[in-house]
């Protein structure tokens, strides 16, 4: 099993010395802030900043290139139809568009991709996120790679014994039951997995066994970058 973000944890720089929970509670604000934006020059600036904390994480070229090209692809058909529906006007919704994903995906990489992924969640945990969305978050998180080396297995297996996917019925058939069998192995394993945390006590709550500890330079970092979407917001809200 491979953890996408959590080997990224590994990478020392400044936002990764972060305390989780105040990392979290800054750039969540700046993901609110970037929902809101409605004026292009307000989008841009969002963008420049969201881009100098990736800067700041010191990811792997490759590692943005790749969620980049994804995002890219996605938004291409907007890029490509805006402009042919409403011309030069299309052509700026197009870009201000593709802007504010490219915003809040850098913040998005940079709050789970500095962090191990279950400090994420103890972080959110602690700052009041109720129990149940982070146990959902931290266990899907968690089983999402284990389905999908299933998924893996049962491809290859099935591979092996002469299947090639066309379309005809009964490629469709067996792409539904092996589908069906992916599920009731799901179903299976999270009674499994229900039934060993009952057994050693579970009782809804994440623990750890090294807490965390809030310096000068967190909340500093906090109320600048809080600062910084709020700014952002306001000067929005002013120029319309």
């Amino acid at each position: 099993m491979t953890l996408a973000f959590d080997a990224l944890a590994t990478i020392d720089s400044p936002l990764a010395r972060i305390d989780p929970r105040w990392k979290l509670a800054a750039l969540a604000s700046s993901l609110v802030a970037a929902s809101l934006l409605r004026d292009s020059r307000m989008v841009a600036v969002l963008l420049a900043f969201s881009m100098g904390l990736v800067l700041a994480a010191r990811f792997t070229r490759k590692f943005l290139l790749t969620r980049l090209g994804a995002v890219l692809l996605f938004f291409a058909p907007f890029a490509i139809i805006l402009p042919i529906q409403n011309g030069v006007t299309g052509f700026y919704s197009a870009i201000t568009l593709t802007a504010r994903a490219l915003s809040i995906i850098f913040l998005a990489l940079a709050l789970v991709a500095t962090s191990p992924f279950a400090d994420v969640v103890k972080a959110a945990q602690a700052i009041g996120v109720p129990s149940l969305l982070t146990r959902i978050a931290l266990l899907s998180y968690r089983y999402v790679f284990l389905l999908a080396d299933d998924f893996a297995r049962m491809r290859t297996s099935i591979i092996a014994r002469g299947f090639r996917n066309r379309t005809n019925r009964h490629s469709y058939s067996t792409i539904g039951r092996v589908t069906g069998t992916l599920f009731v192995r799901s179903a299976e394993r999270a009674e499994r997995v229900a039934h060993a945390m009952a057994c050693r006590g579970f009782d809804g709550r994440c623990r750890a066994m090294n807490g965390f500890h809030t310096r000068l330079f967190d909340i500093v970092f906090c109320v600048a970058i809080t600062a910084v979407a709020a700014i952002l917001v306001i000067s929005d809200r002013l120029i319309q």
